[in-house]
């Protein structure tokens, strides 16, 4: 049945407002990193308190997530790392993600107390957040948090009222896709307190084998890419698809380089795609993919789930996918692009003519400073060789210009320019084969890019009273408790189907 939560405050009595301290804890050279580790779903990694979070995947690549603590006395949370939402919110309770039906994967984390934090602050304002792959109906709080080795006091997040699809909260890290905040997010917090200078943060996911790479607020590290930071400009919200204000870019190219040194590489395109850490697969335009397909004649087509099944072999194969950025190459191994879950191998792209994306499979093989100050993306070809911190500064040439201490590329290369034609994303191919067998159950995939138009009517601020918020990529649209019931409605129709 749908949770009555829905129909009353997460807390009793709410409290408008937090207090004005303005203490935190801080490294002192605005710098926070954190090592990323990649697990198995079977065993979650537990922490102590340290100088770092650990951003881990889950499900051979399906989900990334961060560890930070919440509350005072601080409680240790798991929360998706999505650089294609702002909004930081938590499940307090797995009952409330009863909806996502994984209480299995739910209940192997912890879980936040609210009545065991004296720092939280309960408003009245609540939203329902929509993403590509599931929702929540949240209520705002003002609450500390402590981010590696840094603590923030009084930030704004969600406490979840219900959640389907979604049973860890987020960490949000996107600029706001409706073109302005309706309060502050993470970021803008860890600037306004003095933690980081600018709103800046460098990813490096990693392998899925490699438990290597980082999350860094305010820095770089040298140590972890090859050559020279590409600058890419992010596109305006006229330029994107449709018209969210998010990680786009533009992509030049495509190509494959097979295990026998043979490269491939489109013609000149230019296909607008945003970075996004909480998609499981990348999404790009149809024509795009089945060119991509038909390098592998063994690939065989699911019209249910719109995968590309295929041998696992492959996955140990020594080829790569290519992506262009100008006369910027990242050339993704073929065990990292290759989804291995359950048994099953799936190659890491669907088709999306709408809104392509660029995901953890992409990622997985990038080095990436988002720069929403400058609304810049720097990225290059992440690698491995030594641990060398520079911090981000403020200003225009906030990111430093520094080469990579790497050299090896992980498999033999071509000229990274692409433009050669010989791989056509012009012409339409059906696919030659079909998957009639059962695939991966009872799986979560990254919620996905938070939707870009609102769930309600009328204006929201979570920082002033009442039952009005704003939605996760929309431009501040209220939301009061009668779309969540009609949106859990929704749902629930859908659990008993």
């Amino acid at each position: 049945m749908l949770p009555l939560i829905l129909a009353a405050p997460l807390f009793a009595p709410a409290v408008a407002a937090a207090s004005d301290a303005r203490q935190l804890v801080t490294r002192g050279d605005g710098i926070i990193r954190s090592p990323v580790n990649a697990l198995p779903a079977s065993a979650p990694k537990v922490l102590g308190r340290q100088n770092g979070i650990d951003v881990w995947n889950q499900n051979s690549g399906t989900r990334y997530a961060v560890d930070i603590e919440v509350g005072t006395p601080p409680q240790q949370i798991t929360l998706i790392l999505d650089t294609g939402s702002p909004d930081t919110w938590l499940n307090p309770s797995c009952k409330f993600a009863s909806a996502s039906g994984n209480q299995k994967d739910c209940q192997s984390f912890a879980q936040f107390d609210a009545t065991q934090s004296s720092s939280i602050n309960v408003t009245n304002s609540g939203d329902i957040l929509v993403y590509g792959s599931g929702n929540a109906t949240i209520q705002y709080v003002y609450e500390t948090l402590t981010i590696g080795s840094a603590t923030i006091k009084d930030q704004i997040i969600g406490i979840a009222k219900e959640s389907h699809l979604i049973p860890l909260g987020i960490l949000g890290l996107s600029p706001p896709p409706g073109g302005r905040n309706e309060y502050p997010y993470v970021l803008d917090t860890m600037v306004d307190q003095g933690v980081i200078k600018s709103r800046a943060f460098s990813l490096d996911l990693r392998g899925v084998d490699n438990k290597n790479g980082a999350l860094i607020f305010g820095g770089i590290d040298t140590g972890k890419y090859i050559g020279d930071l590409a600058k890419l400009p992010m596109l305006s919200p006229r330029e994107s698809p449709r018209g969210g204000d998010r990680y786009y870019v533009t992509m030049t190219g495509v190509g494959i380089t097979a295990p026998n040194g043979e490269v491939l590489q489109s013609e000149a395109i230019g296909v607008p795609v945003f970075l996004d850490s909480g998609g499981t697969l990348s999404q790009l335009p149809t024509l795009i993919v089945q060119a991509l397909v038909g390098f592998f004649p063994d690939a065989e087509y699911d019209p249910k789930s719109g995968f590309y099944y295929l041998p696992c072999d492959i996955a140990e194969e020594n080829g790569t996918i290519d992506f262009f950025f100008g006369d910027k190459a990242i050339r993704v191994p073929l065990n990292d692009f290759i989804w291995q879950i359950q048994g099953f191998c799936i190659l890491g792209v669907v088709a999306e003519d709408e809104e392509p994306i660029l995901g953890d499979t992409f990622l997985r093989a990038a080095y990436v400073v988002f720069d929403q100050d400058n609304r810049n993306l720097h990225i290059a070809q992440a690698a491995n060789c030594d641990t060398n911190l520079v911090a981000i500064g403020a200003g225009p040439d906030a990111v430093p210009s520094k080469k990579g201490k790497c050299t090896a590329l992980p498999t033999a290369t071509a000229t990274a320019t692409a433009g050669s034609g010989n791989l056509d994303v012009s012409a339409t191919r059906a696919p030659t084969n079909t998957f009639t067998g059962s695939g991966p159950t009872d799986v979560v995939v990254g919620p996905g890019p938070g939707a870009t138009k609102g769930s309600g009517s009328g204006g929201g601020d979570p920082q002033a009273t009442g039952e009005a918020g704003k939605n996760a990529a929309g431009p501040g649209r209220a939301v009061g408790w009668g779309p969540a019931v009609a949106l859990g409605l929704v749902n629930l129709l859908g659990w008993m189907l």
